[in-house]
């Protein structure tokens, strides 16, 4: 996992930095202003960032928000020193890993990058299948949804459709929470759904993926939970 540290006092951002380097063993960049700051963006695959509120000349906030319209995948952590007098125009616009206020307690950062951490395992794990003796490795986030037919279930992604001989039960467990199981025959990954209508979502794609009664409660709810909400 790539981090950020963004802070205009370069001994906060270089402390932070060398304690998650040596109890995490992450690869940790600093910066102390925009332009440092976007410069690793672009040339680095970050995942999460850790950013002071108040910049010199700046803004921690509006950075933030610059950065994740161009890279929305990646994670916010605020330092601030000021309480919580920033966090009504944060939420405006983005929804933070948390805040770190000053004096940093590293507790509470422990608690936040083991949070980064599951979310990092979920984003770049894989599903392995096996289809006409060929072995398959799928980003399991790339996957919009499973559908079952007969004795063969169609995994559909952004890109491509695999296929191989399972039962649709035996794929929830191997799945992150925010699949649903909303059909006898489809399983949809909540993440790529952008309309609710009954009996029916709608997902990014354009598919239409049936709801069926008997799992249109907890579908519906997991949905509005973690994306329609």
């Amino acid at each position: 996992m790539n981090i950020l540290v963004c802070d205009d006092d370069f001994s906060i951002a270089n402390s932070i930095a060398e304690y998650i380097k040596n109890k995490f063993k992450h690869e940790v960049f600093v910066s102390i202003n925009r332009e440092e700051a976007l410069n690793v963006i672009h040339s680095e695959n970050i995942d999460l960032l850790i950013i002071d509120i108040v910049l010199k000349d700046d803004n921690g906030i509006f950075l933030a928000e610059d950065i994740q319209k161009d890279q929305s995948n990646i994670k916010i952590i605020f330092i601030t020193g000021y309480g919580n007098v920033y966090y009504e125009n944060i939420y405006e616009h983005i929804t933070p890993q948390g805040f770190l206020e000053k004096p940093i307690q590293y507790n509470i950062l422990n608690f936040f990058i083991k949070q980064a951490e599951n979310e990092y395992k979920k984003k770049t794990a894989k599903l392995k299948i096996s289809y006409d003796f060929k072995e398959h490795l799928i980003p399991i986030d790339s996957i919009l949804y499973i559908q079952s037919s007969k004795r063969v279930c169609e995994i559909i992604t952004d890109d491509k459709i695999y296929r191989c001989y399972k039962k649709l039960s035996d794929f929830p467990k191997e799945l992150p929470e925010y699949f649903a199981r909303c059909h006898q025959s489809y399983i949809v990954n909540t993440k790529y759904i952008v309309s609710y209508q009954s009996g029916q979502f709608t997902l990014t794609n354009g598919a239409i993926i049936p709801i069926s009664d008997s799992y249109a409660k907890d579908a519906k709810n997991l949905y509005l939970m973690n994306f329609g909400g």
